[in-house]
């Protein structure tokens, strides 16, 4: 899609009558509000600026223009929500040249849309019957397999090379998408042998790769597409493009693999998502969170699945959403309950708790707290824990909870997560502080909202580190040369959704070239501050171990910093000055 056709779309759309359709609006001065359609709440902070055609929630953050808005709403794809505008707008289908559709990772999708018919194929010839055998075992009746489009990887060497050559992928396009593997002495062969197959789906509905479970002796039990263009398992998630309307009515439920959840869905269960055989990440918390902040975590009873739940506190506590978490019985999965009715998996569902009350628990279950020993080891445990949580008002909380639960001191815990946090802080990702937040927000923002501000941060500060994932993937775009992600067709859907919230922000006030200025020189000054703090912590760690030779090395690197540090506002002045 042309930038043409996107602006076509958007001077015949009026975003008032958009979400009108999924909000009522009342106008209160220049603005119409209404009840935010992403976040619960009793007192309207949605508000549409007609005359800017934007939307911003004062409440949970989110804004951005007409394409954002139904991106957000129905979880759709850019590409599938210009698709619905022009619809609407009566903008006739865009025609896409053959030769165009096959160019960069289009020709990865059509690889795996041949791989996806290819084992479908094979699941219903004589070839699969061990396959069909092996999903009749497992209650897996035919209409689900359709419904899930599980397929069959035959114990061939070459069966799926050979339909894609006859398709016209070449092998390269199919290694790129990870469905053939190259041969020591040349050549390629498959990569998935006697397998059930299932498709991996994204959000475009697209086929974005493969898992995998071998049905005969051998390792590994589940093997996934390598990791590709169009495949990146911190970024999808099973099912959610199915899940989402019913994610969006009743929460997400997230379950540890592929067949727990058809089974689920067989039975009844349409909001049951997994990982890719993966940790769950803060991509994927990102990922629910667009269609919802109602999660439920589920795992197994043993003790596996309860390291699985401590493991999965980071990623929320960064994302400041509290999930519920289910701990299933010993021996049990979300397939066997599925198996004896729904109703018997609803019923665990409803013994869900918040996943810090489960953390707590388990700590307070394995050490005694009415010991100083028991006490030391509980606060050890949980204050690393507490201290990855970015909100603030969530970290007081919990500190206080576990302060009241100890019989010690709310100060006791806050210095301790004080420690904790200071222990981490020249990790990436870590200490991620409110100026912080504030520093990186205003520089992006001020990339999206002027040209000459991005070209001139691209030509003299192109390996910047943004402590939030989201703005340094942004970022990251803007540095390659997408000067408006908002206008290119391309740009990915992440960036062009944190694009769009900042731009909703309006018009940057003021002078932008000071603006600029000033906050390169507070990014930079506050990396360089977090650099000697880590510098200052290792050398107090090297003075307690007597090394006089890593005491050194950190004097001149705390030496070089503070050269750095000095000066640093006019050298920005100067590199700038041009603009």
């Amino acid at each position: 899609m042309d930038r043409s056709r996107l602006e076509r779309i958007k001077q015949a759309l009026d975003i008032v009558s958009v979400v009108a359709e999924h909000v009522s609006l009342e106008r209160k001065g220049g603005r119409l509000w209404g009840l935010c359609p992403f976040h619960s709440e009793k007192t309207p902070s949605f508000a549409v600026d007609a005359a800017r055609q934007t939307f911003k929630c004062f409440g949970c953050g989110k804004g951005g223009d007409v394409f954002t808005f139904l991106m957000e709403k129905k979880g759709l794809s850019f590409a599938e929500a210009a698709e619905e505008l022009a619809k609407r707008a009566g903008i006739e289908p865009e025609e896409r040249p053959a030769s165009s559709r096959r160019s960069g990772n289009k020709a990865l999708y059509e690889a795996n849309a041949c791989a996806a018919e290819f084992f479908v194929e094979t699941l219903s010839s004589p070839e699969g019957e061990p396959a069909r055998r092996y999903l009749r075992g497992r209650g897996i009746d035919e209409a689900t397999q359709s419904r899930f489009r599980i397929g069959y990887a035959p114990e061939s060497w070459d069966a799926l090379l050979r339909r894609l050559r006859a398709r016209g992928v070449p092998p390269t396009v199919a290694e790129r998408a990870g469905l053939v593997v190259s041969k020591k002495g040349g050549g390629y062969r498959d990569r998935f042998r006697g397998r059930v197959m299932f498709p991996i789906v994204d959000l475009s509905g697209e086929v974005a790769g493969f898992g995998g479970r071998i049905i005969g002796p051998g390792e590994p039990k589940y093997l996934n597409t390598s990791e590709s263009p169009i495949f990146e398992k911190r970024r999808l998630v099973y099912n959610l493009h199915s899940a989402r309307s019913a994610i969006r009515k009743g929460g997400a439920v997230v379950v540890e693999g592929y067949m727990d959840v058809v089974s689920l869905a067989q039975a009844g269960f349409d909001a049951a998502v997994a990982t890719l055989g993966t940790a769950l990440g803060e991509d994927h918390v990102r990922l629910l969170m667009r269609f919802t902040d109602d999660i439920t975590l589920v795992f197994d009873g043993d003790e596996s699945g309860r390291k699985a739940m401590v493991r999965a506190i980071e990623p929320f506590a960064a994302s400041g959403v509290i999930p519920r978490v289910v701990i299933l019985p010993q021996g049990k999965d979300p397939d066997d309950i599925a198996r004896e009715g729904i109703e018997a998996f609803r019923s665990i569902l409803e013994t869900a708790r918040d996943i810090w009350e489960f953390v707590f628990d388990e700590s307070f279950s394995r050490n005694d707290p009415s010991k100083l020993r028991g006490q030391n080891a509980i606060l050890k445990e949980l204050t690393p824990m507490i201290a990855h949580a970015r909100d603030p008002v969530l970290r007081d909380l919990l500190s206080h909870r576990l302060a009241s639960r100890l019989g010690v001191s709310p100060d006791v815990v806050a210095r301790m997560c004080e420690v904790r946090s200071a222990d981490t802080a020249g990790e990436p990702g870590q200490g991620y502080g409110a100026e912080r937040k504030g520093i990186e927000t205003t520089l992006a923002r001020l990339m999206v909202l002027d040209r000459a501000a991005a070209s001139k941060v691209r030509e003299k500060a192109p390996a910047l580190e943004f402590s939030d994932a989201e703005l340094q993937g942004l970022f990251d775009y803007m540095v390659k040369g997408g000067d408006d992600p908002l206008a290119d067709p391309s740009c990915p859907d992440r960036v062009r959704l944190t694009a769009s919230r900042l731009a909703a922000q309006g018009e940057f006030p003021g002078d932008a070239k000071k603006a600029l200025i000033d906050t390169l020189f507070r990014f930079k000054s506050l990396a360089i501050d977090e650099r000697l703090k880590r510098i200052q912590h290792e050398l107090l760690a090297a003075e307690r171990a007597r090394d006089t030779a890593r005491r050194n090395e950190l004097l001149k690197e705390k030496q070089e910093a503070m050269i750095e540090r000095r000066g640093l506002r006019q050298r920005i002045m100067e590199e700038l000055e041009d603009r």
